[in-house]
């Protein structure tokens, strides 16, 4: 019974709270529109940060050898050479600098699934970011390890106060 009573003040609550609307049709009807003042800085206007450096770099990078050819039969008769490791992961140094005079804090994504469209935007599953954190210097720099399945990295970077377009950097594999 006290859940019916719950149920029924909450919805009560928002009902009286929904709409908003902000006044009356007549009252804006009145004024006509050529006298309405107008506010040029409503629209704010968007300016792109400027980034001096966005890289992603493999910190050991692997020197592919020639390919070679064998004749073996089993696996017993595989020779591995000295200091071989099967690594099933790489490693990146994620540098990313802002220009001195752009102070304003950030937020970067770094995911792994998404799709570059042929427009150039991008949709991104941000379940599948690897790093999610804010920037509040100019210089921001951490290390990646990805797994070898990766096959690409993409870089959201988002400006807090929305005055500038968010930056988008992807790499492949």
């Amino acid at each position: 019974m006290n859940n019916l009573y719950i149920l029924v003040l909450l919805s009560t609550l928002l009902t009286a709270c929904g709409g908003g609307g902000g006044g009356s049709s007549e009252s804006s009807a009145a004024i006509p529109a050529d006298s309405q003042p107008t506010n040029p800085s409503a629209t704010p206007v968007l300016a792109q940060p400027a980034v001096t450096e966005f890289r992603l770099q493999e910190s050991q990078p692997i020197e592919s050898g020639p390919i070679i050819v064998s004749a073996v039969q089993a696996t017993s008769e595989i020779d591995v050479p000295k200091g071989f490791a099967l690594k099933s992961e790489a490693t990146f140094n994620l540098k990313i600098t802002l220009s001195e005079d752009d102070d304003q804090p950030a937020y970067l994504s770094l995911c792994s699934d998404y799709v570059h469209h042929e427009d150039g935007s991008y949709s991104i599953n941000y379940d599948s970011c690897l790093l999610r954190t804010s920037i509040r210097d100019n210089n921001f720099e951490t290390v990646i390890t990805v797994t070898n399945d990766t096959r690409g990295l993409v870089a959201a970077l988002w400006f807090m106060d929305g005055t500038k377009e968010p930056l988008f950097n992807d790499w492949r594999f």
